[in-house]
């Protein structure tokens, strides 16, 4: 047996699980972005326009 040859074999291992890693985390966010914009978040019909200055003014 050749003990310079199993070093290269595990790193090509590693490589290959990195790159695994890498496309299901991205597959991950990918599945995670597309979910979260169907999500119908509520928002406000109307714009609030309150006056505030009277209640700054008592404040003070």
């Amino acid at each position: 047996m050749q003990p310079r040859l199993q070093p290269r074999a595990r790193n090509s291992n590693s490589f290959i699980k990195s790159i695994i890693k890498l496309a299901l985390v991205i597959l991950i966010g990918a599945c995670a972005f597309f979910f979260i914009e169907k999500i119908d978040f509520p928002s406000p019909q109307k714009e609030i326009n309150e006056n505030v200055t009277d209640k700054i003014i008592k404040i003070k």
